[in-house]
């Protein structure tokens, strides 16, 4: 809308509605610069997360041994040293670590869910607000229109 189409606007009402305006306008301009660098990685985001999903789970190490003849007896001792020795500190700590990716992971499920929601709310606002300044033109216009049809008034 240019600033001659306030030109019926009253000084007072001009300059408050110019200055509503330009803020709206600037909001929305800043929330679709926003937009427009977070929907690039849109895809990038969901691979991400589901690779995230995927590793979440720490477990315990398994015993394995790639040697044939003396493989069966090393998974043994690997098995049985790790239990008499190991395990007792390291189940906690699997535990702590598990408890901590899966909080991590429900939040960043979240933000990504919330980003989208913001997306949709950003452009039914941008609809809304082209609609309103449509309404506001089509506003002056119909002003514009009823001074230039109505009668000059007499000055006493």
């Amino acid at each position: 809308m240019t600033e001659d189409r306030l030109a019926f606007v009253p000084d007072e009402e001009r300059e408050r509605v110019a200055a509503v305006l330009e803020r709206v306008r600037a909001g929305v301009r800043q929330r679709q610069a926003e937009l427009a660098a977070v929907g690039e990685g849109e895809e990038d985001a969901r691979l991400a997360l589901a690779e995230l999903r995927g590793a979440e789970f720490v477990r315990e190490p398994q015993a394995v041994s790639p040697r044939p003849v003396v493989g069966r007896g090393l998974v043994l001792l690997r098995k049985v040293g790790f239990h008499l020795f190991v395990k007792w500190w390291v189940r906690p700590v699997l535990q702590q670590q598990n408890a901590f990716n899966q909080a991590a992971s429900r939040l960043l499920d979240d933000l990504a869910a919330e980003r989208r929601r913001d997306a949709e709310r950003a452009a039914r606002l941008a609809r809304r607000l082209d609609q309103l300044e449509a309404r506001v033109e089509a506003s002056l216009e119909a002003l514009e229109v009823a001074r230039a049809e109505a009668p000059p008034a007499a000055e006493s």
